[in-house]
């Protein structure tokens, strides 16, 4: 969606657009718009609402945010119309990918991204170096929620020792069209800590193979008992949203991010990051959003210069409920407010000793993705052949894993 300027006050310019223009226009000018796609509800809209209504009113324009997880669906709708909206957050690096480089594409930015740490710096960067989006959020995805009092110790063997017996995990593969991503990450987190940063980035440049990737989804499913081991079975796993499952309650671990639990309190629950499979400290697997503009509105543009400022991230990171971490090395972990986000927070700074990785569904080709996921709804739905899982998702990325994609999985982690 353009700005909606007056006619004169565009013949005049921005400067023009910003005051009120009663003189120049006759008294008819009107404020400026820029309209914003995020998937965000409930307290994560409100505390990106926060940060970016301020700079709006400041600033003298409107703000129009639409909240909506298909952001790929109303893309296509809004093209046809050529109506487009200014910004969009995409939800990862294989979306901004998809979208750089074509005429209603993403617009290249004139933004620094130097004091972001990697491997979120690198994923915000095509090839050339050109940025393309802003990775204005950051997530740990490597962690073991508990009730307090279940774990005994935070390593893999605890966790297979918990797992025996009765149904203590919390799991909810339900997502929409992108249901399964919480078992993809289990699959990555286990490939990561069993296997290391280099295995992991080969898999995502297309080895679906036997063997280690084989073995990680092996491990899980064994770890879960194949659903008996999870609150209601297979069945409610895949009928489960994947905010409810320990949010709902009968069930005592679960695994992802912060944001992901559901959870309104953290009373009488704790976390520990993903355990050690190996004798190598295990990898944190972390993800992130990435704005992007669509439009040539300079307010648009001024407003994603602001969201990739510390000012706003160390405003954005300390909104109550927000959920939101940063990747920009100046917001340090005492910006965040004390609790469960100060102590994961430290987990995405570089001196924290293992590489951190990308979640592997959010690098992947949109297409590979999505066979993924419903790969990751087949094996806890009827256990098909994992051989036969994983060679159909090796056709799939030999089909559409190019060079971009390539490229992208290159830099998934900061250090092999």
């Amino acid at each position: 969606m353009k700005p909606r300027l007056t006619r004169c006050a565009v013949a005049l310019g921005l400067a023009a657009a910003l005051c009120a223009g009663a003189t120049a226009c006759g008294g008819a000018s009107q404020e400026a718009t820029v309209t914003v796609i995020v998937p965000w509800t409930g307290t994560e809209y409100s505390a990106f609402y926060n940060v970016a209504h301020p700079f709006a009113q400041s600033h003298h324009f409107r703000l129009s945010i639409k909240s909506t997880p298909a952001f790929a669906q109303q893309l296509e709708a809004d093209a046809a119309t050529g109506d487009l909206p200014d910004l969009v957050d995409l939800p990862s690096p294989g979306a901004v990918e998809q979208y750089e480089g074509k005429a209603d594409g993403l617009k290249p930015l004139s933004i620094g991204l130097g004091s972001y740490d990697q491997p979120w710096r690198s994923l915000a960067e095509s090839p050339s170096g050109m940025v393309y989006a802003v990775p204005v959020k950051a997530d740990v995805k490597s962690l073991i929620w508990y009730k307090k009092g279940v774990l005994a110790g935070a390593t893999w063997a605890a966790l297979e020792k918990i797992s025996r017996s009765g149904t203590p995990w919390c799991l909810g593969l339900e997502s929409g069209s992108t249901s399964g991503w919480p078992g993809a990450d289990w699959v990555a987190d286990i490939l990561l800590s069993a296997s290391g940063a280099g295995t992991y980035e080969s898999w995502l440049a297309g080895a679906w193979k036997p063997g280690a990737v084989g073995g990680a989804w092996q491990a899980w499913g064994a770890l879960i008992r194949y659903g008996a081991a999870v609150r209601g079975g297979a069945l409610a796993a895949l009928e489960t949203p994947y905010n409810r499952a320990m949010a709902a309650g009968g069930c005592e671990l679960e695994h992802g991010a912060l944001s992901a639990t559901g959870l309104t309190s953290m009373a009488g629950y704790s976390y520990v990051p993903f355990p050690p499979i190996s004798s190598s400290p295990a990898p944190v697997l972390v993800s992130g959003d990435f704005m992007g503009l669509f439009t040539g509105n300079p307010y648009a543009r001024s407003l994603l210069q602001y969201l990739a400022s510390s000012r706003a991230q160390k405003l954005w990171v300390d909104q109550p409920g927000g959920h939101a971490f940063s990747a920009d090395s100046a917001v340090r972990p005492a910006d965040y407010p004390p609790g469960a986000e100060r102590d994961i927070a430290s987990l995405l700074k570089p001196e924290t000793g293992g590489p951190r990785c990308f979640s592997a569904e959010d690098i992947m080709a949109p297409d590979l993705s999505a066979a993924f996921e419903q790969a990751i709804l087949d094996y806890v739905d009827n256990l098909r052949s994992l051989g036969g899982l994983l060679a159909g998702l090796q056709k799939t990325a030999q089909g559409v894993q190019g060079p971009g994609e390539l490229q992208v999985a290159k830099n998934a982690c900061d250090a092999a």
